[in-house]
Protein backbone atom coordinates (compact mmCIF):
# COMPACT_ATOMS: atom_id res chain seq x y z
CA UNK A 1 0.00 0.00 0.00
CA UNK A 2 1.38 3.89 -0.61
CA UNK A 3 2.04 6.03 1.77
CA UNK A 4 -0.49 8.65 1.30
CA UNK A 5 0.04 11.82 -0.67
CA UNK A 6 0.79 14.12 1.61
CA UNK A 7 3.42 11.61 3.09
CA UNK A 8 5.36 11.44 -0.44
CA UNK A 9 8.00 13.39 -1.65
CA UNK A 10 6.68 15.77 -4.50
CA UNK A 11 8.45 15.44 -8.04
CA UNK A 12 10.28 18.91 -7.80
CA UNK A 13 12.11 17.57 -4.86
CA UNK A 14 13.11 14.24 -5.82
CA UNK A 15 14.36 15.87 -9.43
CA UNK A 16 16.02 18.65 -7.07
CA UNK A 17 17.62 15.64 -4.90
CA UNK A 18 19.09 13.58 -8.17
CA UNK A 19 20.12 16.75 -10.17
CA UNK A 20 23.75 17.01 -8.61
CA UNK A 21 24.00 13.33 -9.88
CA UNK A 22 22.30 13.25 -13.34
CA UNK A 23 24.18 16.56 -14.37
CA UNK A 24 27.52 15.15 -13.36
CA UNK A 25 26.56 11.88 -15.47
CA UNK A 26 25.66 14.42 -18.62
CA UNK A 27 29.02 15.80 -18.11
CA UNK A 28 31.15 12.79 -17.85
CA UNK A 29 29.43 11.02 -20.83
CA UNK A 30 29.70 14.63 -22.87
CA UNK A 31 33.43 15.89 -22.14
CA UNK A 32 34.36 12.22 -24.26
CA UNK A 33 32.14 11.71 -27.14
CA UNK A 34 32.45 8.65 -28.63
CA UNK A 35 31.30 7.42 -32.68
CA UNK A 36 28.13 5.90 -33.64
CA UNK A 37 28.44 2.34 -32.85
CA UNK A 38 31.81 2.61 -31.10
CA UNK A 39 30.47 3.49 -27.68
CA UNK A 40 32.43 1.52 -26.19
CA UNK A 41 33.00 3.70 -22.65
CA UNK A 42 29.78 4.95 -22.34
CA UNK A 43 28.02 1.20 -22.71
CA UNK A 44 30.14 0.48 -19.72
CA UNK A 45 29.50 3.20 -17.69
CA UNK A 46 25.19 2.89 -17.91
CA UNK A 47 25.82 -0.74 -17.78
CA UNK A 48 27.62 -0.04 -14.07
CA UNK A 49 25.44 2.55 -12.80
CA UNK A 50 22.15 0.22 -13.89
CA UNK A 51 24.08 -2.72 -12.00
CA UNK A 52 24.46 -0.50 -8.96
CA UNK A 53 20.54 -0.08 -9.35
CA UNK A 54 19.69 -3.76 -8.81
CA UNK A 55 19.14 -4.66 -12.64
CA UNK A 56 20.23 -7.61 -14.59
CA UNK A 57 22.25 -6.69 -17.27
CA UNK A 58 23.21 -8.12 -20.20
CA UNK A 59 25.64 -6.13 -22.43
CA UNK A 60 27.16 -6.38 -26.21
CA UNK A 61 24.03 -6.51 -27.29
CA UNK A 62 23.49 -6.12 -31.05
CA UNK A 63 25.60 -6.92 -34.46
CA UNK A 64 26.24 -4.92 -38.14
CA UNK A 65 25.62 -6.83 -40.79
CA UNK A 66 28.12 -4.43 -43.01
CA UNK A 67 30.80 -3.61 -40.56
CA UNK A 68 32.91 -5.40 -38.02
CA UNK A 69 31.96 -3.50 -35.11
CA UNK A 70 30.96 -4.82 -31.92
CA UNK A 71 27.28 -4.94 -30.31
CA UNK A 72 27.79 -2.07 -27.17
CA UNK A 73 24.06 -2.34 -26.42
CA UNK A 74 22.84 -3.13 -22.95
CA UNK A 75 19.65 -4.38 -21.35
CA UNK A 76 18.49 -4.02 -17.92
CA UNK A 77 15.78 -6.45 -16.19
CA UNK A 78 14.46 -5.30 -13.22
CA UNK A 79 12.92 -8.38 -11.45
CA UNK A 80 10.37 -8.61 -8.73
CA UNK A 81 8.35 -10.99 -7.03
CA UNK A 82 6.72 -14.02 -8.96
CA UNK A 83 3.79 -13.27 -11.42
CA UNK A 84 3.48 -12.36 -14.81
CA UNK A 85 6.03 -10.10 -17.21
CA UNK A 86 4.22 -6.44 -17.61
CA UNK A 87 6.37 -6.09 -20.89
CA UNK A 88 8.15 -8.37 -22.77
CA UNK A 89 9.25 -6.97 -25.96
CA UNK A 90 12.07 -9.55 -27.05
CA UNK A 91 9.21 -12.46 -26.64
CA UNK A 92 8.59 -13.91 -30.19
CA UNK A 93 5.11 -16.24 -29.99
CA UNK A 94 5.55 -19.62 -30.19
CA UNK A 95 4.68 -21.54 -33.67
CA UNK A 96 0.88 -21.37 -34.26
CA UNK A 97 0.54 -18.28 -31.34
CA UNK A 98 -0.51 -15.15 -32.53
CA UNK A 99 1.29 -11.94 -31.51
CA UNK A 100 -0.35 -10.29 -28.42
CA UNK A 101 -1.74 -6.57 -29.31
Amino acid sequence: MSPPAAARPSLDSLVEKELPALVAAYQLLHAAPELSGQEEKTSAYLAAQLKALGYDVTEGIGKYKTRPWKGYGVVAVMKNDAGPTVLDLLKKPAAGEKKAE
